[in-house]
């Protein structure tokens, strides 16, 4: 067994101090020889103590492989140094200290200076026991298995002392074998058969008939003849079977390696279904779902049609694409389809209202930090209900000022005779399984205002009204659920649903401006994601009595408030030449709605077409995200969460946390999301510079 122990630099350090000695010995003799043989004998007991000493690590070294060696047995030392895959034996320290002629040729032969396992893989040699583990290694692949062996050593004492400690549970050293099997045609062949499995995509035009309402024949067959002629000549590159199974869906079956291409290109055929005008107007839209970490084919359309129809619950004209985490997210570029038609809110009312009617008490909660959409739809719905003469109460922390971003408001309906407002504590307290529970403004479970009192809801007691684009996270099986991702607001669906459930007539003025508060926060004042739905809710709230100037009144802020905001501003920083980033290192309080106020207020800035801002929150960092339109900000705070559930919102106002994070990492994400969103777009603009 070869010995990578020997000390060849000692070895070499002695013979250089010998000749050393004996050349200034010399130069005594010359000069004065008197001092050599005064100074001789002293250099004689140097050289044979040193002589010595070697030889005493010289015989423990020996003796450690002697013992080492009497581990293995002859035969089986030769038939490892013949053996056809790669054989290392390492130590505790994880050095090598043997290895065969394959382990030599296939990696490294060890030397003093190159005798470490970790320059093939640091990690603990313990996970390589059992069924072994797979490393990678200059462009091979191996599983590699261990063989951990203990035995007694002592490197001064003798073979039958040693006997002796082994008897008395001395002290042990461990050895471990580690055999390399080279799987690399396996995982290329495993590789190509991935690649190679059928996924089904369903492909759909977004709002079909509405696009094509009104148009010539000539003009719908223009149309349909492009978006077909779109869809076969860009699966035909993918060698897809496509099958167009009615006027506006397309059922496709492609190899895994095609899928892997388009989302590469981030799945590009939807960028060019906008080239597709309709009127000289409106683009095509597309969306799609994919069915992938399917196990059979049935199981694929499954997964893509369930994928579509969360597509379309996000707004459309975007790709989902099924994952562990739930789904990835690709385009989403344009601005969703403004709402047409009241038939979906109209049948939403009428299941509410059926639902109430069986219910003792109706409690309406919000997400968490609530804002005046969250608390303002809640008061808004629970004085509606009341009207028609069921109990009903808005259900938002605002005992604890730092837990809301709502405190005017609920301040305006702190004294309200009777109690409209009530903490989740106390809600729990009265709650029971024949109460009914709304949700308002969140779809998202772990973003509710009290996920207890969520949990002791039955699901067909349960009610969710939301507008916020479809996340991973949400809240399954509702008896009732009304998500429009295309509103404005929670407070325009609140809006919407009272007139059909009743009560809504007879609201009085204040309550009508909590509504009203809510359109206005969420449409920055009536300026984004403002349709045609959103000024008939508003001015139905304005016939019950809402005053925009006592609306106005309660987004009113300090002059503290308005300086640190001005400061945020000014410290905001360019990043990717259209979207600004500003960083608050430090908390304070209303920093949730300051840091809020600056993005919005950073749309401004010449040649900004995103603004994001990052500040503290308890335990790690929060975002804000706003943009005109341009720039979907929620496809980047969704990239940038811990989990997929970490971050959403619209396209163009979104948010993120991150948790357990320094700030300097938390901007560093931030930057990547930005710079993975944006790197589509430069490699168009490179095709084109071509």
């Amino acid at each position: 067994m070869r010995n990578f122990y020997k000390n060849n630099v000692l070895l070499a350090s002695l013979c250089a101090l010998i000749v050393l000695l004996i050349l200034l010995d010399a130069y005594m003799f010359r000069n004065d020889a008197l001092l050599f043989w005064t100074s001789l004998p002293i250099l004689v007991a140097v050289s044979g103590i040193a002589l010595g000493k070697l030889f005493q690590i010289r015989k423990s070294e020996y003796w450690y492989f002697e013992q080492l060696t009497s581990e293995m047995r002859g035969a089986d030392s030769m038939s490892l140094i013949g053996f056809p895959l790669p054989v290392a034996i390492v130590d505790n320290n994880g050095c090598i200290i043997w290895s065969n002629d394959c382990f030599n040729s296939s990696f490294f032969t060890p030397t003093e200076d190159e005798s470490s396992i970790d320059l093939i893989t640091d990690e603990p040699l313990e996970l390589f026991n059992g069924d072994g583990r797979e490393i990678h290694y200059d462009e091979k692949w191996y599983r590699v298995y261990s063989d951990p062996h203990e035995f007694i050593i002592d490197d001064h004492k003798s073979a039958a002392k040693a006997a002796s400690l082994s008897e008395q549970g001395g002290e042990r050293d461990k050895l471990t074998m580690l055999i390399f099997r080279d799987i690399t045609d396996f995982k290329s062949l495993q590789s190509t058969h991935e690649l190679s499995k059928p996924v089904v995509m369903v492909v759909m035009v977004d709002n079909y008939e509405e696009l094509l309402s009104g148009a010539k024949e000539s003009e719908r067959a223009y149309v349909t003849i492009q978006v077909d002629r779109l869809i076969e000549e860009y699966f035909a590159e993918k060698k897809a079977v496509l099958r167009k199974i009615s006027a506006d869906k397309f059922l496709i079956v492609l190899e895994q390696q095609y899928l892997k291409e388009m989302i590469a290109e981030k799945m590009s055929l939807i960028n060019k279904a906008h080239e597709i005008i309709v009127r000289d107007r409106a683009a095509v839209t597309l969306s799609i779902g994919v069915g992938t970490m399917a196990t059979t084919l049935a199981e694929s359309e499954r997964f893509a049609d369930e994928m579509l129809e969360k597509a379309l619950d996000r707004g459309g004209d975007q790709a989902l694409v099924k994952s562990s985490n739930g789904f990835d997210a690709y385009g989403a570029i344009s601005p969703g389809k403004e709402r047409t038609g009241k038939v979906k809110i109209r049948l939403a009312a009428e299941n509410i209202k059926a639902l109430v009617a069986t219910a003792d008490t109706v409690y309406i909660m919000g997400h968490s930090y609530a804002d005046f959409d969250s608390v303002g739809s809640a008061i808004g719905l629970a004085c509606a209900l009341r009207n028609s003469g069921v109990s009903a109460y808005a259900v938002a922390r605002f005992k604890d000022p730092s837990l809301t971003n709502a405190k005017p408001l609920i301040d305006r309906f702190a004294e309200y005779d009777p109690q409209v407002i009530i903490e989740p504590d106390e809600a729990k307290q009265w709650f029971t399984p024949k109460s009914v529970l709304v949700i308002v403004d969140t779809h998202i479970a772990k973003k509710v205002e009290d996920k207890e009192l969520l949990d002791m809801a039955d699901r067909s007691r349960l009610v969710l009204i939301d507008h916020h684009r479809l996340s991973a996270g949400a809240i399954t099986d509702p008896a009732v659920k009304c998500h429009e991702s295309n509103a404005s607001s929670a407070a325009e669906l609140v809006t919407e649903l009272i007139q059909y459930i009743g009560g809504g007539a007879l609201l009085k003025p204040a309550e009508a401006e909590a509504l009203l508060a809510g359109i206005t926060l969420d449409t920055k004042d009536f300026v984004m994601r403002s349709g045609v739905s959103t000024f008939e809710a508003a001015a139905y709230l304005k016939k019950l009595g809402a005053d925009t100037i006592s609306v106005k009144k309660m987004f009113d802020i300090s002059i503290e408030s308005k300086t640190k905001k001005a400061e945020i501003i000014s410290s905001a920083e360019l990043y990717h030449g259209c979207c600004s980033v500003a960083v608050v290192r430090f908390g304070f309080p209303e920093v949730r709605v300051i840091c809020s106020q600056a993005a919005d207020e950073m749309l401004y800035i010449e040649g900004v077409d995103a603004a994001f801002t990052v500040y503290p929150i308890e335990g790690g960092w929060s975002f804000s995200a706003r943009s005109l339109g341009k720039v979907n900000v929620q496809v980047i705070m969704e990239s940038i969460g811990n989990k997929k559930d970490d971050g959403g919102g619209h396209q163009s106002m979104a948010g993120a946390q991150l948790y357990g994070i320094t700030l300097e990492d938390a901007v560093d994400k931030l930057h990547m999301a930005i710079d993975e969103y944006f790197a589509p777009t430069a490699q168009q603009d490179d095709t084109d510079d071509e």
